[in-house]
């Protein structure tokens, strides 16, 4: 299957069944991937039917079932009508599961940090990444489950509402965060307050940029 940027995804059939079996990027640690927390956090959200339905999960393989419909674009985010109407609600979902005691709260920091540690060139903008980083970290927040990767090609359209796909960057982490991600403002975070997110999410994209394009030597 095409689209993916990390993993290597396949589409298997078996009489009408449809699986996709996803092997993981031997880079996972590298890239800040929890498996066992994607694991954990997929299984919490199936009783929702807002991602795809789990049939098997190893360190190296996921496999979930098949979701048929359409994904979104930058045109189906640009509707802010839609997105309000489908999208918000099914996130407002997922952020009202309680965390559990056991779970850690996502330190952006940290994993910032990570990625600048393994760099050999340490970017230009490092300094005011880990800024950012340090200052969403430091505030009030009560983390909720937040993806993280929130872009439209992780969306599909089932025709009975969203299911949100790739869930490998998952983790408890801050609630303004994915909706930043698709360009929606909530009232409740001040506007400092979404520059801030904007802001270190576009740091933490540069990032992940600069270390996958490391890992696959094209630099």
């Amino acid at each position: 299957m095409s689209g993916g940027m990390t993993n290597l995804s396949y589409l298997v059939e078996s009489g009408s069944r449809r699986a996709v079996v996803r092997v993981n990027t031997p880079h996972s640690k590298a890239l800040g991937i929890d498996r066992q927390r994607e694991e954990a956090l997929l299984r919490l959200l199936q009783p929702t039917g807002c991602v795809p339905k789990l049939l098997y999960v190893t360190a190296e393989v996921l496999v979930t079932e098949f979701v048929d419909g359409r994904l979104w674009d930058a045109g189906t985010v640009d509707s802010h009508h839609r997105v309000n109407r489908q999208l918000v609600p099914l996130l407002e979902k997922i952020r009202a599961f309680p965390k559990p005691a056991t779970a850690s709260r996502f330190s952006y920091l940290n994993h910032c940090q990570h990625y600048l540690a393994q760099l050999v060139v340490r970017p230009v903008a490092a300094d005011a990444i880990e800024e950012h980083a340090a200052a969403i970290d430091a505030g009030s927040w009560q983390p909720v489950i937040c993806h993280h990767d929130l872009i439209p090609e992780n969306i599909i359209d089932t025709g009975r509402g969203p299911v949100i796909l790739d869930w490998e960057y998952a983790a408890w982490g801050h609630p303004g965060m994915d909706l930043i991600r698709l360009g929606v403002a909530e009232s409740h975070h001040s506007a400092v307050g979404r520059l801030k997110l904007r802001d270190l999410q576009r740091g933490m994209d540069a990032l992940w940029l600069a270390l996958t394009d490391q890992l696959a030597g094209v630099v």
